[in-house]
């Protein structure tokens, strides 16, 4: 997916960008002590705290563009109870775990251009080896969950894309947004 931009003019290929959290928002709380103790991978994170021991896995939240086939999508991490994650954990390479599923999950990320995202309910749904899953938000009537069921305009799409890679403070940059 292929655009002009309006702040800087450069034609910006999205498909070779991508946005998302490098955390669970609940990294980030933890004392050095704390995060000594936990594991933090690409996609899988491990917490042990104050507060007990939480698991959490890096997913996907695709929002459809309307009139395009393709979807934009953000990297986000979502906590699951320790079973879902341990089944999930033991089916992580084999080729059948999308029979293994959804998960009832909590969405640990903020993205930024809606209301406070955080700890909406999810369902994570399993994709092929090698595919981060898929979260599909409760229908409710937050303005995440209704862009994810109803889609977004192009124009709409272009301009979260715009805002996320120049600005303004608060929307991108690596403590946040990444981009690989």
């Amino acid at each position: 997916m292929r655009f002009k931009c309006t702040t800087c003019g450069t034609e910006h290929e999205v498909d070779k960008i991508s946005f998302g959290a490098d955390a669970p928002l609940q990294w980030n709380a933890l004392s050095e002590a704390e995060r000594s103790r936990s594991m933090l991978g690409e996609e899988q994170c491990e917490i042990q705290s104050k507060e007990g021991h939480s698991f959490y896995i890096h997913a996907c939240i695709e929002i459809p563009i309307i009139g395009r086939s393709e979807a934009f999508a953000f990297g986000v991490w979502c906590s699951l109870s320790k079973q879902s994650y341990s089944e999930i954990c033991e089916h992580w390479n084999d080729s059948e775990r999308t029979k293994f599923g959804p998960y009832f999950g909590w969405l640990c990320t903020r993205i930024p251009g809606y209301p406070d995202t955080a700890l909406l309910k999810t369902n994570i749904h399993q994709r092929n080896v090698g595919v981060r899953p898929f979260i599909k938000l409760e229908p409710t009537n937050h303005a995440l969950a209704v862009d994810q069921r109803n889609g977004i305009s192009e124009e709409r799409w272009k301009y979260i894309v715009t805002v996320l890679l120049h600005g303004p403070l608060g929307w991108g940059g690596p403590n946040f947004f990444g981009q690989n």
